[in-house]
């Protein structure tokens, strides 16, 4: 980030703005696929309630509580508006997720908040679309929960689609090199198609990264798996390195387009709502243990 900002500052940088589709397209499928395909799946069942819980009740019941409060401290701001603010800022996210397993922390933690970052921008993202377009017309309950349920389940149909596919094709190919390579594309043939049919493309990436991780020591040979090991994990180098350098770039231009009524408020809702999110979390978390 430190990094970023720095080039931003430089005389002959123009400011930068970065498309949303760069980073929901391009970087978080790619990311939460190595992730998934990288995680115990006999952990990841074993503490699937507990990921359940933290990705769908603490999203909205942090969404809910940073809407009320936006509300109360901003006059004439819409409670959906509010709301869809929590939505953004309540899942944990993916590219932060990965300093923890660097930190020591125990691997059933680590496991929890790396499936809980996984599988929780399916409930925001629909809690965000809900949200702001009930400002409009109004979206019933049943309208979010049908929502939900099919961002949920067709991103698991679709996945496991894909990530078995992806185990049966690839155990047919004996060439390394050919054999990671195709490992690529597999992230972003699960996300697209969800996506378009109104799915969660980062769920059914994160599927078929679970189904990739559970059927490859049956069907492909140990040297390929070494190489795709390493492959993945530079890529995931580079990838958090980039997500958090694009933070760095962008930040002088969201300072600036936030300065025309001053930084302090900005600044003094930014600490509050991380406040928010810091004690429903750990509300939560102390209530499932």
């Amino acid at each position: 980030v430190a990094l970023g900002f720095g080039i931003s500052m430089l005389p002959f940088v123009e400011p930068v703005s970065i498309p949303p589709e760069l980073i929901l397209t391009g970087i978080l499928p790619p990311l939460l696929y190595a992730a998934a395909a990288n995680t115990p799946v006999m952990e990841f069942r074993r503490d699937l309630g507990t990921i359940s819980v933290f990705s769908v009740l603490l999203v909205a019941l942090t969404a809910v509580a940073i809407g009320f409060l936006a509300v109360a401290l901003v006059p004439g701001l819409p409670l959906g508006i509010g709301i869809a603010l929590g939505a953004i800022l309540s899942p944990t996210d993916a590219v932060a997720t990965s300093i923890v397993r660097k930190a020591g922390v125990s691997k059933r933690i680590v496991t929890i908040l790396e499936g809980e970052s996984m599988l929780n921008d399916a409930s925001a993202l629909v809690l965000l679309r809900a949200a702001v377009a009930s400002v409009g017309v109004g979206v019933s309950l049943w309208q979010v929960a049908g929502q939900f349920l099919w961002a949920v389940v067709g991103a698991v149909g679709i996945g496991l689609i894909v990530g078995r596919l992806n185990v049966v094709v690839r155990g047919r190919i004996r060439q390394v090199p050919a054999n990671v390579a195709l490992s690529l594309v597999v992230p972003f043939v699960a996300y697209i198609p969800a996506e378009e049919v109104g799915a969660s493309g980062l769920v059914a990436a994160v599927v078929a990264g679970l189904a990739t991780g559970y059927g490859a020591p049956l069907r492909m040979g140990a040297q390929v798996r070494i190489a795709e090991r390493s492959v993945w994990s530079t890529i995931e180098l580079i990838l958090e390195s980039a997500g958090f350098l694009l933070v760095g770039l962008e930040l002088p231009t969201l300072a600036a387009d936030t300065a025309n009524g001053g930084l302090g408020l900005p600044a003094v809702l930014a600490l509050l709502f991380g406040a928010v999110v810091l004690v429903v979390r750990t509300a939560l978390v102390a209530w499932s243990l």
